[in-house]
């Protein structure tokens, strides 16, 4: 396979666009064409990006080696079978898919046609989430809350498949395993899905995760902080700041001399302030990564059955889900 490989991008709507344009600046892609049901809409970003517009996915066989899919979640199945049958690999916005069953018959398809599947899980890429890369961490609880005002894009679906699925594939990303025991609270302000949802996970290995999204926040949240045996870490993505906590390195010998009275917390521990690089953004990090995984043919850093796992989980979540002062 050559290294400048022929890429299309499915779906022009709020994210197609933005992966649209990073596919178009990037030396080691050629954007063949951006395909979209309405054939105006992908007229018009193809011409932004210097590409063909087509209405078809079956218009693409045969052209191109990989593709980004940012349809709707709701056609994500469709165009993910009728990818694989073509032999193409795909990056899949998150989630992956609309519930559990069409997930995993999506994996399967991939997983069939031996073509390589990362779901668009962009946490992971993000620059707060790359400065602790390579760092052992063994969480013991995990706080994560995610909130920002209504965005009024995704009317089709609740806060859990918007908005807490990003914290949902970290953690399981940071835990190792999926969890035994889930429990949520949450209701509907504006609606007419859940706007916004706690879930309390215990996996088990012992780790305990506590994950809140709401989508009727006047202001962003984005904060992450993880616990484990002599260490804190706290993740402000909205801040891009990276904070390392460990006991300070007389701190044992204080406490065997008694020599703790008057001291605050920055006496006691030893503050790292992680560097955060923002370049490249998560949104070309990770197309990068999708890239190189089509081109060494390896595993890719999300694969299909991470995207599975988070919305298994999710659909746990909304299965457990309890609205205070409702009769169950």
């Amino acid at each position: 396979m050559t290294d400048c490989l022929r890429v299309a991008v499915i779906g022009t709507g709020h994210m197609g666009r933005f992966h649209a344009k990073a596919v178009a600046e990037c030396d080691a892609a050629a954007l063949v064409a951006v395909c979209d049901v309405d054939g105006g809409r992908a007229a018009a970003v193809a011409e932004a990006v210097g590409a063909e517009a087509v209405t078809a996915v079956a218009d693409l066989a045969g052209r191109i080696d990989a593709a980004v899919v940012a349809t709707s979640t709701s056609a994500h199945e469709a165009v993910a079978r009728e990818l694989a049958g073509q032999g193409v690999a795909m990056l899949i916005e998150k989630p992956l898919a609309s519930n559990a069953g069409e997930a995993r018959r999506i994996a399967d398809a991939v997983r069939e046609a031996g073509v390589v599947g990362q779901v668009g899980h962009i946490l992971r890429f993000d620059p707060v989430t790359r400065a602790i890369a390579g760092r052992v961490l063994r969480p013991a609880y995990i706080e994560v809350l995610w909130a920002a005002p209504f965005s009024f894009r995704s009317m089709d679906t609740g806060v859990v498949m918007d908005v807490m699925i990003h914290g949902l594939d970290l953690v399981l990303a940071l835990a190792g395993e999926p969890p035994q025991e889930v429990q949520a609270v949450g209701g509907v302000v504006v609606g007419p899905h859940e706007d916004f949802v706690n879930a309390r996970l215990a996996f088990p290995g012992g780790c305990v995760a506590n994950v809140s999204a709401s989508r009727i926040s006047r202001s962003k949240q984005r904060l992450v902080r993880v616990f484990a045996d002599e260490v804190y870490v706290k993740m402000d993505y909205a801040e891009r700041t990276v904070e390392w906590l460990r006991p300070g390195p007389d701190l044992r010998r204080r406490i065997e001399d008694g020599k703790l009275a008057g001291a605050g917390i920055d006496d006691l521990v030893a503050v790292e302030a992680v560097p955060v690089q923002t370049e490249p953004d998560a949104l070309r990090a990770q197309l990068a990564a999708f890239l190189d995984a089509v081109r060494t043919g390896g595993p890719p850093p999300v694969t299909v059955d991470d995207g599975l796992r988070a919305v298994e989980l999710a659909e746990r979540v909304l299965a457990g889900l309890q609205r205070p002062g409702h009769d169950q």
